[in-house]
C-alpha cells in the first residue's frame, strides 16, 4: 500500500510510518508488511473482522460502570472466570454478580454467556448464590 492508503485506512500517519520503516525501529517488520500488502487484501481482512462476532461488552460496562475504583474494573476474562470459580469471592465478585444479577439486561448474560460458551445453567446457579 501507499503511505496516503495506509494513512486513509488504518490512520497511521506517512511521518509515523516513515519512521517505523527504519531498520533498527521495533515496527520495522510492520512497515514493511503494511507497505507490501495490497489495498485490496487489507480491506478484505478488515470486512471479515467487522462480519465476525464481536466480544460482548455490554456486560462488562454494566460490571464496570457501578465500580468507581479502576484498578478493580474486571476485564472479560476475568469476568468470565467469575462464572467458574470454585473457592470463595471477594468483595469485588460478589458486587460485581450482584450487578449482573439485578443490572444487566437479559440479552446481555445470554450474550456473554453465547460468546464464552458458559452453559446457562451455570450462570444461573452462580447468580442465585447470593
Amino acid at each position: 500500500m501507499k503511505s496516503k492508503d495506509i494513512y486513509s485506512v488504518l490512520g497511521i500517519a506517512p511521518s509515523t510510518l516513515s519512521d517505523w520503516s527504519k531498520e533498527d525501529n521495533k515496527k520495522y517488520t510492520l512497515a514493511k508488511l503494511l507497505q507490501n500488502i495490497s489495498l485490496e487484501d487489507v480491506q478484505k481482512i478488515i470486512n471479515a473482522k467487522q462480519a465476525s462476532t464481536p466480544k460482548p461488552m455490554m456486560l462488562l460496562s454494566t460490571v464496570n460502570c457501578s465500580i468507581g475504583n479502576k484498578k478493580k474494573h474486571f476485564t472479560l476474562t476475568k469476568l468470565k472466570q467469575l462464572f467458574y470459580k470454585q473457592e470463595n469471592l471477594d468483595t469485588y465478585e460478589k458486587y460485581a454478580l450482584k450487578v449482573i444479577k439485578k443490572e444487566a439486561q437479559r440479552e446481555e448474560i445470554e450474550d456473554f454467556a453465547k460468546y464464552y460458551k458458559i452453559s446457562p445453567k451455570r450462570i444461573n446457579t452462580v447468580l442465585s448464590l447470593l
